[in-house]
């Protein structure tokens, strides 16, 4: 017999994060083994009522406000210049430490030296790079005001529009950017006023010029709205903007960030995995402290205090109820816990790649590859020596022509090389079947001699 209100309690406790009191659920249940789950009308999940798991594992972001972000591209300048066919990188910010480092991997930096800028900046949809007196650790600033940003309200959101538009070119640096963040109390709008006249009316209609209050109503007919609206706002150094009249009174301005030192630290976690483990629900009275984040790669030591945090004797006690990945593909190949260590010992073996510079390469092969499982990853990484990463080009044509001048630049003369076909020879390196252009450059795969030698390349 299906227990309905026990496989209600386990998928609630499941759903901590995904959903709150005024999400919708609908439970499903198709079968003794099987359940579907309904969030506000879209399925969901399935949940799998003998394993009290659901059998999709999705990625869920940390409590972050993500609804706000600047859109950049970062690109190499020697490439872009070199390449024409290069595009950089995109990049949403705030970004956390792997996204911001993967992104510059997609754009070919690989060396801290390598100079690079940013092609466009994107600020409530409007590129500002043709105003930004671009620095070298602006970076890093824009990265943090994209933080402080998200934490906006809708109406900060309006009053920093407005404060963006007024500030002067020659003061248009993101470490002023920064300081206007933090000082919007001296900011106003009137929303959806749009010209002089509105603005002009809307003084006389709420009494805000001392000088007409004395004056007989029956006059007011006469009055000129345009007029006195173009002096208010020439007067108050207002403008127009999308949400309406916006002013900064620049009354008890505060230089909250001296270019060094940031007000604030936002937290950050340099993850390779970050699995979110919950007891099973018949393992606890109360969900309070019931489930939390494991950081991989973990210790011994780590791995047993977190467990003593949420109350757990075993990971046969705990349930996986989703995961967060520096990597997109691996998270489609962790069902469960029973993976942990496997998924541990990876993620140890991916620090290593990260410090010997092996990580895109790594990203590149599993991005092309038919991966199904761990064992899969595992093998890729097991044989990364195999594989090697050609980082600058980004189409065969391009790596023809690298390929051509490292083994015969030097061999024949300019004035011949010139008239080189490099798409036909391109084109003849591609028919070894064991090229593939990724996100992070062309990388050669090692060629096989049988379909059984190692996992198949897509």
């Amino acid at each position: 017999m299906i227990n309905r209100e026990e496989i209600g309690r386990n998928i609630k406790a499941l759903l901590r994060g995904f959903a709150d009191s005024k999400t919708d659920i609908e439970i499903t249940v198709r079968s003794n083994k099987e359940a579907d789950v309904y969030l506000d009308g879209n399925k969901f999940n399935t949940y799998l009522i003998e394993e009290k798991r659901f059998l999709h594992n999705i990625p869920k972001p940390m409590k972050r406000q993500e609804a706000f972000s600047i859109s950049v591209i970062i690109v190499r300048d020697d490439l872009e210049e070199k390449f024409s066919m290069y595009e950089g990188a995109e990049l949403q910010l705030p970004a956390t430490v792997n996204e911001i480092n993967d992104a510059f991997q997609r754009a070919r930096i690989t060396d801290k030296n390598q100079r690079y800028s940013l092609e466009e900046c994107l600020v409530y949809g409007n590129d500002i790079m043709p105003r930004i007196d671009w620095g070298t650790d602006d970076f890093e600033r824009l990265n943090y005001l994209a933080k402080v940003m998200s934490n906006f309200t809708s109406r900060e959101h309006e009053l920093f529009k407005g404060f963006i538009q007024t500030l002067p070119d020659e003061e248009f640096l993101i470490r002023n950017l920064i300081n206007g963040a933090y000082n919007l109390d001296g900011c106003s709008i009137i929303n959806d006023l749009q010209n002089d006249e509105q603005l002009g009316k809307i003084y006389i209609d709420n009494g805000w010029i001392e000088w007409l209050t004395d004056v007989d109503k029956r006059v007011w007919k006469y009055i000129n709205y345009d007029k006195l609206g173009r002096d208010i706002r020439e007067s108050e150094g207002g403008i127009y903007t999308e949400d309406g009249y916006f002013v900064n009174s620049k009354e008890e301005y505060k230089q909250v960030y001296d270019g060094i030192t940031f007000p604030e630290v936002f937290e950050d976690d340099e993850y390779i995995f970050k699995l979110q483990i919950s007891r099973k629900p018949e393992e606890y009275e109360s969900e309070e402290g019931s489930q939390g984040w494991l950081t991989l790669p973990a210790s011994k030591e780590g791995k047993a205090n977190f467990l003593k945090r949420i109350g757990a004797e075993s990971f046969d006690d705990c349930i996986l109820v989703a995961i967060q990945s520096m990597e997109e593909h691996i998270p489609m190949c962790i069902k469960d816990l029973s993976q942990l260590g496997p998924l541990n010992s990876l993620a140890h073996r991916m620090r290593d790649m990260e410090k010997s510079g092996e990580l895109a390469k790594f990203k590149a092969a599993l991005s092309v590859a038919n991966i199904h499982s761990v064992d899969d990853v595992i093998l890729i990484a097991n044989e990364i020596g195999k594989y090697k990463l050609y980082h600058e080009p980004t189409s065969i044509i391009e790596y023809a022509k690298v390929k051509f001048r490292s083994e015969y630049g030097d061999k024949l003369p300019e004035h011949l090389v010139q008239h080189f076909n490099f798409a036909t020879y391109g084109e003849t390196l591609y028919n070894k079947g064991n090229l593939k252009v990724t996100e992070y450059g062309v990388l050669e795969t090692p060629i096989r001699k049988n379909a059984d030698e190692s996992m198949e390349v897509s």
